[in-house]
C-alpha cells in the first residue's frame, strides 16, 4: 500500500511510525507546508495513494483536489490495530477534558484494568497501540480530531462542556458544536454523557443519552459528601482536586467508568489517591502562608472564571499572553468579588484592561512579562493570599505552549522565594 501523510507534526509522525510497524512499508510520502524539506500539502495527488492520513491541524477546507474516499486520520488508523476487543472511551469538551481523561484512566487502573490516557493528551493513540495491548484506551478528542473521524467506534463518550472556542477555524459556534456532537454517532446512546446545557436542545440527538447535572442535584446528587449515581455512590471527602467543577469532572469520569465496568454500592475506593494534572489549578507551593496556584492551562475566559469560582479570597490574579477572540468583560464581576489585585502582562494586557476598566473596582497593574508579573505578585502577597496564574489567553506571545508557561511560573516563584530567604 502507498500512504501519504499531510502534516508532519506529532500526529503525522505517530502515523508514520504506525504504518512502518503495522504495514511493513516505507512507501510514505510526507507533505507539510511549514517544513521546507517536504512538499506543499496542495501538491498531494490523492489518486496516487491508497490512504491519505490527514493531521488534525490541517483544515480540510483548505486542501485542493481532495478525495474524501481516501482520507483517514491517525486515530482511525490506530484503532484498526487495537486487539482483544479493548474498549475505547472518548472524551471531549472545551474545558476539562484532559482532567476527565486523567481521572478516568486512574480509576480504571484502581479497578485492576490496564488502561492508558492517549489521543490529544500525552501520547498518541498510535503510540499507545504500538506500546502495549491495553484493556482500555481513554482517548481525549479535540474537535479537530473528531472532524476527521468517519469509521470509528466508542464504547463510552462524553462532552463535558461546550463554550465558543477555535472560532478562527469554525464558521460559527453552531458548526463547532456540531463538530463535537459528530462523535455521538460512534457510540451507543446509553453510554453517552452530556452536560445539562440548553444548547443541546437545538440538536436532534438520540434518546437514551444521560445528562450530568452541573449543580449536582439530580444526576448525580450530592449530599453530606456522598455523591449518589443511583446504582453506586462515593464519599468525596477523600477527593483531592480543588473546586466544584472538578466534582463535575469526577461525575463524568465515574459515569464513563460505569459504562465499561459494573459499579455497584460504595465505590469510594476508586477515588483513592487520585492526582490532578499539572498546570490545572495546581497548588504547587505554600510559602510564608501564601498559596501559589499554577493554572497555566487556562487559555480562555471561561476557564479563568472557573478558577476564580474554585478559590477563596484574597486572590492576586495574573492574566495575559496572546488574546483569543474572547469577551474579557465577562470577568469583571467575579474579579471584583474575589480578587484583591489584578496583574496583566504580555500582548493581551492592554486589551484585557480596556475590557474591564469601566466597572473594575480593584487595583490593576500592567507588566511587560510573566517574569515581572510573578515577581510583583510575590512581593505584595501576604499570609492567606492566593497567587494565581490563570492567564485566560494562549501562551504564544512568549512561550511555545501552556506547559512551558506553567513551568516558567513555578520555577520563577521558587527561585524568587529562595532569593528572599537567602537575604533575610
Amino acid at each position: 500500500m502507498k500512504f501519504a501523510i499531510l502534516g508532519y507534526g506529532i500526529s503525522g509522525k505517530a502515523a508514520e511510525r504506525l504504518i512502518k510497524q503495522k504495514y511493513g512499508t516505507d512507501r510514505i510520502a510526507i507533505f507539510d507546508d511549514k517544513l521546507s524539506e517536504y512538499r506543499d500539502i496542495n501538491e498531494c495527488r490523492f489518486q496516487d495513494y491508497d490512504r491519505v492520513v490527514v493531521s488534525p491541524g490541517i483544515a480540510l477546507s483548505g486542501i485542493k483536489g481532495i478525495d474524501y474516499s481516501r482520507i483517514t486520520s491517525e486515530l482511525e488508523l490506530a484503532a484498526e490495530h487495537i486487539e482483544n476487543d479493548a474498549a475505547i472511551i472518548g472524551i471531549t469538551g472545551t474545558n476539562g477534558k484532559s482532567t476527565i481523561t486523567h481521572l478516568t484512566t486512574q480509576m480504571l487502573t484502581n479497578s485492576g484494568i490496564k488502561a492508558v490516557s492517549c489521543g490529544n493528551i500525552g501520547k498518541t493513540l498510535s503510540d499507545a497501540v504500538m506500546e502495549y495491548n491495553y484493556d482500555m484506551y481513554v482517548v481525549e478528542l479535540s474537535s479537530f480530531q473528531i472532524d476527521l473521524l468517519n469509521n470509528f467506534r466508542l464504547d463510552a463518550f462524553c462532552i463535558c462542556n461546550i463554550t465558543p472556542d477555535h472560532m478562527e477555524r469554525y464558521e460559527s459556534y453552531d458548526s463547532y458544536v456540531k463538530s463535537k456532537l459528530k462523535a455521538v454517532t460512534f457510540c451507543s446512546p446509553a453510554n453517552v454523557y452530556l452536560p445539562e446545557d440548553n444548547i443541546f436542545q437545538n440538536y436532534d440527538l438520540p434518546e437514551g443519552i444521560r445528562y450530568i447535572d452541573n449543580n449536582l442535584e439530580s444526576y448525580p446528587s450530592l449530599s453530606d459528601n456522598i455523591m449518589d449515581f443511583g446504582d453506586f455512590e462515593i464519599d468525596i471527602s477523600g477527593f483531592n482536586l480543588i473546586g466544584k467543577h472538578n466534582l463535575v469532572n469526577l461525575s463524568f469520569s465515574l459515569s464513563l467508568v460505569s459504562s465499561v465496568v459494573l459499579l455497584k454500592g460504595d465505590v469510594s475506593y476508586l477515588i483513592k489517591n487520585l492526582s490532578a494534572l499539572e498546570h490545572r489549578l495546581e497548588k504547587f507551593a505554600v510559602i510564608g502562608g501564601v498559596n501559589y496556584i499554577n493554572d497555566s492551562k487556562s487559555t480562555n475566559v471561561e476557564s479563568t472564571i472557573t478558577a476564580l469560582n474554585s478559590l477563596k479570597p484574597a486572590i492576586i490574579l495574573i492574566m495575559g499572553g496572546r488574546a483569543k477572540k474572547s469577551d474579557y468583560s465577562q470577568l469583571t464581576d467575579i474579579i471584583n468579588k474575589k480578587v484583591k489585585k489584578l496583574i496583566l502582562y504580555g500582548e493581551a494586557a492592554q486589551q484585557i484592561f480596556n475590557s474591564v476598566k469601566d466597572k473594575l473596582t480593584v487595583d490593576c497593574v500592567l507588566c511587560e512579562s510573566l517574569a515581572e508579573a510573578t515577581d510583583y505578585a510575590s512581593d505584595i502577597a501576604v499570609k492567606g493570599d492566593y497567587v494565581v496564574l490563570s492567564p485566560g489567553c494562549s501562551s504564544f506571545d512568549s512561550f511555545n505552549n501552556f506547559e512551558e508557561r506553567g513551568h516558567f511560573f513555578k520555577n520563577r516563584v521558587k527561585t524568587m522565594n529562595k532569593e528572599k530567604a537567602a537575604n533575610v
